[in-house]
């Protein structure tokens, strides 16, 4: 995102070196925690890093300063983190649901966050660049990864008019599908305005949709309508370099 300074990479399952399950909270009876280990050993071996930070994430809007953090063998419950912290490496893990990953214009002081819908419109994206402007950051840019595309993402009336009835000029995120009753939402516009209303301007984004791409990406939907189980994560990492 800065060349020299700040670094980003969204680990995918082209990346061979993980199963691609991060999160000790998710272990079940088909994992252990070596392999989780050895799925943030290999992050840390690419990216050349010294720590990794990863979160239970909740669907919330909390962000945690990452800088106050002493153990990052814990995954304290929140879906964000600053840092200005340098070779520590702040983590985001998602299967449709739209990961960001912000840089201040100095490199100094860099971000994360998992955008549901939930936590989007619960706005964490403000609570994060709060944080972020706290910690010195100016000129924040921000990078989108990819995550469900509107084409991909039916939604029902239920969900349609839970934002409408909160703001009316979210109706423009939504199409109607071939489905009666139902509509198709464009949850990654939804967070680059988001964005944008907290004077984020700067923003590149990945138009890649991770419920198609099924040789690239887990998908929690596509999981669901499979009848299959879900338990990986892309992982999208941002660090600052020393």
């Amino acid at each position: 995102m800065i060349e020299g300074k700040v670094y980003y990479k969204i680990f995918d399952k082209s990346f061979k070196e993980s199963s691609h399950i991060y999160a000790k909270y998710k272990l079940n009876n088909e994992l252990s925690t070596e392999e989780i280990d050895n799925n943030k050993k290999a992050i840390l071996s690419y990216l050349e890093a010294d720590d990794i930070f990863v979160l239970k994430q909740v669907h919330g809007n909390k962000i945690i300063n990452a800088d106050i953090i002493d153990n990052f063998n814990i995954e304290p419950e929140a879906d964000g983190a600053v840092t200005t912290r340098k070779n520590l490496v702040l983590t985001i893990q998602t299967a449709d649901c739209v990961p960001i990953l912000l840089t201040s214009e100095d490199g100094n002081v860099i971000g994360a966050a998992h955008c549901g819908w939930k936590s989007a419109k619960a706005n964490i994206i403000s609570n994060l660049v709060d944080m972020m402007q706290a910690r010195g950051a100016s000129q924040i840019k921000a990078f989108i990864g990819p995550a469900i595309q509107q084409y991909s993402y039916e939604v029902d009336s239920e969900y349609y008019n839970n934002f409408i009835m909160e703001n009316s000029k979210y109706a423009k995120f939504f199409i109607p599908s071939v489905n009666d009753n139902h509509y198709m939402f464009d949850l990654p516009s939804f967070v680059e305005m988001k964005l944008i209303e907290s004077n984020v301007n700067e923003i590149n984004k990945s138009l890649e949709d991770t419920y198609s791409q099924k040789e690239k990406y887990p998908s929690y939907r596509r999981s669901c309508h499979l009848g299959i189980k879900y338990n990986k994560n892309i992982l999208s990492a941002i660090m600052i370099k020393h």
